[in-house]
Order: structure tokens, then sequence, then C-alpha cells
């Protein structure tokens, strides 16, 4: 599992260029906002092959770090 911090449009291409051209659709479907960290998730599947499987962390993604509390 690679980590990797997207920034901007040279960080995408870079990550592409990384884990081969073979991905850039599945890379580019998951990066969809700046920045946004890059989450691969890899398999050597006997009935498929090897399998690279993407999603994107955004910063919406995260909670708040206010905590509501209710009486």
């Amino acid at each position: 599992m690679y980590k990797i911090l997207i920034k901007n449009n040279q960080d995408l291409k870079d990550a592409i260029t990384f884990f081969g051209i073979e991905w850039e659709k599945l890379i580019k479907e998951e990066v969809k906002v700046f920045p946004c960290i890059l989450v691969s998730f890899y398999a050597n599947d006997i009935e498929f092959g090897e399998i690279y499987r993407f999603t994107a962390i955004e910063k919406s993604d995260f909670q708040s770090n206010k905590i509501v509390y209710q009486k």
C-alpha cells in the first residue's frame, strides 16, 4: 500500500508514472481535487493477475476537530 500526497498536476503526473500509464484512467477518476492523498491497494490475483485499486482522501473527508456536546 502506497500513500502519495498529490498537491498539483505535476504530482498527479508523477504518481501516474510511478504506477504505470495503464493505471492512468483509474487514478484520474479518483483524484478530483488538490490536495489529496492517493492510496493504492495492490493484489496479485491468480485469475486476473496484478491489480491496483486506488482511492483518494480529500480534506473534506475529515471531520471537524470541533466536538459539539448536546445536553
